[in-house]
């Protein structure tokens, strides 16, 4: 009888308390979101479980700044109508406009990538835009920190920004620790 109790009880509060959203669930949205043509990247995926039919999940999606933004937010409203036809899933992208014709700052997230990787293999950078003035240059991004990650925020930011300013230094970094929800179950 106890532990029978026991067992409906954490199936009952685990849901209520959080827990990870299922690796095949993550991948589905995912694959789903990644399969437009005009998608270049995902972040910040977040799952949120209330119970049977009420799922909810949220995004940035990472689409060319060069592009019509009409366009843009034309083809997230399709893909989240998608989700809520077909899995009957609640979905809200939030787009996230990345600048892909200027070399300079292609080549500079590409590097600053780079130089989190060095730090650890599954770090990444998002959102990167610079804001120009007359005695420096703001560099502001995200970066992902897996929930394995061994390295700490405040580790991991003092350390790129070293990387950053190495490479750069005219730059001020602005970085924000992302923290991976979902890396546990991927």
């Amino acid at each position: 009888i106890l532990w029978s109790g026991w067992s409906a009880a954490k199936d009952t509060i685990s849901p209520l308390l959080g827990e990870p959203a299922s690796e095949e669930l993550v991948q589905s949205i995912s694959r789903l979101i990644l399969s437009h043509e005009k998608i270049l990247g995902i972040h910040d995926l977040m799952v949120h479980d209330y119970g049977p039919g009420r799922q909810f999940a949220s995004a940035h999606v990472e689409m060319a700044a060069e592009a019509d933004p009409m366009t843009s937010h034309d083809t997230l409203d399709n893909i989240e109508q998608a989700f809520k036809d077909e899995d009957g899933l609640i979905v809200t992208l939030h787009y996230d406009p990345i600048v892909t014709h200027d070399p300079h700052l292609v080549d500079m997230r590409n590097r600053i990538d780079a130089a989190a990787k060095t730090l650890d293999a599954h770090l990444s950078i998002h959102d990167l835009r610079t804001v120009p003035g007359p005695t420096h240059t703001n560099v502001i991004f995200d970066c992902l920190r897996p929930e394995d990650c061994p390295l700490g925020a405040s580790e991991i930011k003092g350390r790129l920004s070293s990387l950053v300013i190495e490479a750069y230094p005219e730059a001020v970094p602005k970085i924000t620790i992302d923290e991976d929800y979902v890396s546990a179950v991927q």
